[in-house]
């Protein structure tokens, strides 16, 4: 395959360099920043992309990226947070820096192959991550308010738009957050992520 490298420590893409070419890939380009990947006309099989990068950062770069080739990370970070956007955002797999020397080679023939590829130890995380409770935990109403929040209203707009007092509003969206399990700061994100904004 070819492969284009986007990661800003030459010792490491060195080393990558060395694994892929042993295995028969192709490296044609390296890049310390994800702007130099998107403003260059090669396009290869795949692109190995690290998230913690100078300027723009690697998860700001993925949708571009995924739009032109395969994209797998490469990253230290481990938290399912990184790991869910990163594959919304189009990556198609996803490698702890740790198990690289490993699990490349692995994770490279599944993106050949069409597949996805996330190793065991990052699923694990990734289930509990994405098993939090949906709307259907909610009423109606508490529903609505987290619904007008995550829309960027204030609280005092919501009730007067559900025609309720800011207390009853108050009292339901702790409610909600308290099913949840979430912070107000995780509304917005919670909200987008199951469809309610």
């Amino acid at each position: 395959m070819r492969v284009s490298l986007i990661e800003d420590h030459s010792i490491v893409r060195s080393g990558l360099r060395l694994l892929l070419e042993s295995d028969g890939h192709v490296v044609i380009a390296e890049y310390e920043r994800a702007e130099d990947a998107l403003s260059d006309e090669k396009t290869p099989d795949v692109y190995l992309l690290d998230l913690n990068l100078p300027g723009m950062g690697g998860l700001e770069a993925l949708p571009e990226l995924s739009r032109r080739a395969r994209v797998l990370v490469l990253s230290m970070h481990e938290e399912p947070l990184y790991v869910s956007e990163a594959f919304k955002r189009g990556a198609r797999g996803y490698l702890s820096k740790r198990a690289v020397d490993v699990a490349l080679l692995d994770a490279l023939a599944a993106l050949e192959r069409g597949e996805r590829y996330l190793p065991p130890e990052l699923a694990v995380g990734l289930v509990d991550y994405v098993a939090e409770p949906g709307p259907d935990e909610l009423s109606e109403r508490e529903r609505a308010v987290i619904a007008g929040l995550a829309r960027g209203l204030s609280l005092k707009e919501v009730a007067f738009e559900l025609g309720i007092s800011h207390k009853t509003a108050s009292t339901y969206k702790q409610r909600a957050l308290a099913k949840l399990g979430i912070p107000a700061s995780e509304i917005g994100r919670w909200a987008r992520d199951h469809g309610l904004v």
